[in-house]
């Protein structure tokens, strides 16, 4: 609460008489449209309010807001509320005031704007805080257990501070608050575009989730370079930064880990763009939806990333052979070289599917190839999921041993591996079930070969910026 008081006026009410209002406020204050939108919601609500006397907690009002809300605007709430409702309720109940507070989070609480509705000439017994919480950084259930202590602290601040521009305020005894007035924004967990034409009418609703997994979940050898090419340069608000990212590499080798571990490290969320969402049999209904789509993922760019798993549906133009699917690829990459895009995450099995134009520096900037996992990975990895699965390992050496006999293992194989070992082993895995569950496993060593050959030979001949994890044989 470290803001100057910027200004401190007394408001008569012209409806209510002798009561008085100090309107004080910390940040600059206008007329607003929410000011009075709140005043007819505690109208509402006045039932609870003008029942003063009971000093017990009264409600806690939960609102949603749609758009952000200023801070000059919301400061400004406490002169309606003033003057009608907090004026209202005083003049019937001359022994108590309502002090009226706003505040910005709740931890490191910041006060915008305060008032204090008292009758005049008559001996108060204590004012009822009346709280607006704007984005505030805690649960629910912990705002009300401690509400009564940021409270106290904001009240000592406030008398210290009219003392010193010579305004002398009674300390009043401030009781148990009579209410909390909570203003979170709409956390959106999906996207949703209504497409609509002479021939049908679409809702599309695209999930907007959480990342499941951190940088801390890749390879070491990739953690540096991803920080270095990708990430630095976005927190540092380079204009020079990437703007997206390809991965590509064989089955079950960490792909879509990799994409969410690098919006986790960005703090976005993910919107997945699959061809399910907005295909249609109409002529130019994909196209249609697909505009509309970007439309609005472009809107919170700077809150999520788009992730297209599985993008060899966005195949080189040279082998398509429909009108329409070239049209929805050429849509595709007009919108991916546009500069306000979000960061774009693209990952495919088969990186020579995918048109070439798309990897092209300016769309998708950098391209990380994946290899199968060297022998330091494994144990990671091995590591990890015993600790996600609450698996035991009857000694040390049965670690050693799961990484020596998963050699050309992918990740995604590792992590079955382990479990139907301890499925063997009820939760705890020794040698004897690793030696069981091996042979139940069947890898081609020399088809892994092949496969890491070839990432090897097409990540030679790739033009552009390149991230390379491919283990040499030695290392696996």
């Amino acid at each position: 609460m470290s803001r100057k008081l910027r200004d401190a006026k007394i408001l008569w009410s012209n409806l209510y008489r002798d009561v008085k209002n100090l309107f004080v406020s910390y940040v600059p204050y206008k007329d607003s449209y929410i000011s009075y939108r709140l005043l007819a919601t505690l109208s509402k609500y006045y039932n609870y309010l003008e029942n003063l006397n009971n000093l017990d907690f009264a409600y806690y009002l939960k609102i949603r807001l749609r758009l952000p809300v200023k801070e000059s605007d919301i400061s400004f709430a406490l002169v309606p509320l003033s003057l009608n409702v907090f004026s209202k309720v005083v003049s019937m109940k001359k022994h108590y005031g309502i002090l009226g507070l706003v505040l910005s989070g709740f931890k490191k609480a910041e006060l915008l704007a305060a008032s204090v509705t008292f009758t005049e000439g008559k001996e108060i017994e204590g004012l009822r805080p009346v709280v607006i919480l704007v984005s505030p950084d805690e649960e629910d259930e912990k705002i009300r257990s401690k509400i009564m202590d940021v409270v106290n602290g904001c009240w000592v601040r406030l008398v210290e501070d009219l003392r010193r521009q010579k305004i002398d305020i009674t300390p009043y005894e401030v009781l148990q608050p009579i209410s909390v007035i909570s203003l979170r924004p709409v956390e959106y967990n999906e996207l949703r575009v209504i497409v609509s034409d002479g021939n049908e009418y679409r809702d599309i609703r695209i999930p907007i989730r959480k990342p499941s997994w951190s940088l801390s979940d890749l390879p070491h050898k990739l953690i540096e370079e991803i920080r270095i090419v990708l990430i630095n340069p976005i927190f540092k608000g380079l204009t020079f930064s990437a703007k997206g990212a390809f991965v590509t590499g064989p089955p079950g080798v960490g792909k879509t880990v990799l994409a969410e571990a690098l919006a986790s490290a960005l703090n976005l969320n993910i919107i997945e763009l699959r061809p399910q969402n907005y295909r249609s049999m109409w002529y130019g209904a994909t196209e249609k939806a697909l505009n509309a789509i970007f439309q609005q993922i472009f809107k919170q760019r700077n809150k999520v990333a788009l992730v297209i798993d599985d993008a060899e549906f966005i195949s080189s133009r040279k082998y398509t052979i429909h009108e329409a699917h070239v049209s929805e690829i050429s849509t595709i990459l007009y919108h991916l070289q546009k500069p306000d895009r979000p960061f774009t995450i693209l990952t495919a099995n088969n990186p020579d599917l995918i048109d070439p134009a798309l990897l092209r520096p300016g769309r998708i900037d950098t391209t990380i190839v994946l290899g199968y996992p060297d022998k330091e990975m494994r144990r990671k990895a091995i590591l990890n999921n015993a600790r996600r699965y609450s698996i035991k390992f009857a000694e040390d050496s049965v670690v050693d041993r799961i990484v020596e006999l998963s050699r050309w293992f992918s990740l995604a194989e590792l992590d079955a591996f382990l479990r139907l070992a301890a499925s063997k082993g009820d939760g705890v895995v020794r040698n004897e079930e690793i030696e069981w569950a091996k042979k139940k496993f069947m890898i081609s060593t020399e088809e892994r070969r092949s496969i890491q050959e070839y990432l090897r030979w097409w990540a030679r001949r790739f033009q552009g910026i390149q991230i390379s994890y491919l283990p040499s044989e030695t290392e696996i």
